[in-house]
């Protein structure tokens, strides 16, 4: 019998979830080791903490550098941490990598990391036979912020979950970055350029938005929706917790522009790429000063569910019924960019 073969995209949950059960250490230095739902690990070096994030950036051709390190830099921020030092490591096509690429990326990489006060201190750089696209990896190192650090799994039942800003920024964005062609004869290039920009206003990082809720001192969990989009992040952040949730579809803001592009390829908006958003566990009796928090800080946020018992299980609310929340193991970005 044919052993079957895993689609593109994040592992099973089931079997990540399994494999990541066989990583415990008996080494005490590691306070935040690695589970489903966790967006970085955290060690104790002589009463330091050190938060640390891995993260590639594997299909996206424009812009890579800006991805790779916003990406790393917002799960590092959902511990309560200050992105500090990072390291990165780029694996080059053998045909069309030439110094301009090269210079390219490099400018890209320490931008951005200069935006977000990270030193850029070393890595690696290769040609590689067999790469399609210059393929980045990113390991970031942070230390505690000013509330400290945000451990997982301290979600309760009961807590309302808050999204900040609309999801799919960044799916909208790369889509318009990767086949700016086919949308620009679909929907003009004005909107392509408006679609474009959304990478970088509102920007696909979360690092100033993580710190503001910090501050309010009523979160309970932070978590970066990317591959899998907000639907896949509701699934995570409660899982940290060993938590059920329920979600309701009509309440998840969308901008016009990822409504459209969502159209245009005939995806789902809950399962695009969403770094950019922000989703956020909240204490039910200090929301009303969260939002207030919030508003003051001219962050768009919105209760969209809540996290429930494990029994529950995961429920989307749409059309006044409830449905299982859907899966997308596969990021429905990577879905639309296979078709085409």
């Amino acid at each position: 019998m044919t052993e079957e073969f895993l689609p593109v995209g994040k592992l099973p949950i089931e079997l990540l979830g399994s494999l990541l059960s066989n990583l415990a250490t008996a080494d005490d230095s590691v306070v935040v080791g690695p589970g489903l739902g966790r967006d970085a690990a955290v060690i104790d070096i002589d009463g330091t903490s050190l938060v640390l994030k891995n993260d590639p950036i594997t299909f996206v051709s424009q812009e890579a550098g800006v991805y790779l390190v916003n990406v790393n830099a917002n799960d590092l921020a959902c511990l309560g941490a200050v992105p500090r030092w990072m390291l990165v490591t780029a694996l080059l096509p053998e045909h069309g990598s030439t110094p301009a690429l090269v210079e390219e990326l490099f400018d890209q990489l320490t931008a951005t990391c200069a935006t977000l006060g990270i030193s850029l201190i070393g890595g690696h750089t290769e040609i590689t036979a067999g790469v399609p696209r210059p393929l980045l990896v990113g390991t970031l190192i942070g230390t505690a912020g000013p509330a400290g650090l945000l451990h997982p799994g301290q979600a309760q039942r009961g807590d309302r979950l808050l999204l900040a800003r609309p999801a799919g920024i960044e799916g909208t964005a790369l889509l318009a970055l990767e086949r700016p062609e086919e949308l620009s004869s679909a929907l003009g290039d004005e909107f392509i350029a408006r679609a474009q920009a959304l990478l970088r206003d509102p920007g696909i990082s979360v690092v100033a938005i993580a710190r503001t809720l910090m501050e309010s001192g009523a979160v309970t969990a932070l978590h970066d929706p990317t591959e899998g989009g907000v639907a896949t992040g509701v699934r995570e952040i409660a899982a940290a917790s060993g938590l059920g949730a329920v979600m309701n579809r009509d309440l998840v803001p969308i901008r016009e522009e990822t409504r459209l592009v969502a159209e245009h390829f005939g995806i789902d908006p809950l399962g695009m790429l969403s770094s950019g958003t922000l989703l956020a566990a909240i204490q039910p009796g200090r929301l009303d000063a969260v939002l207030q928090h919030c508003h003051d800080n001219d962050i768009d946020a919105v209760v969209i569910g809540k996290l429930t018992t494990p029994s529950s299980g995961f429920q989307l609310i749409e059309q006044h019924r409830s449905i299982e929340l859907p899966t997308f193991q596969t990021d429905e970005v990577t879905r639309a960019l296979a078709a085409n």
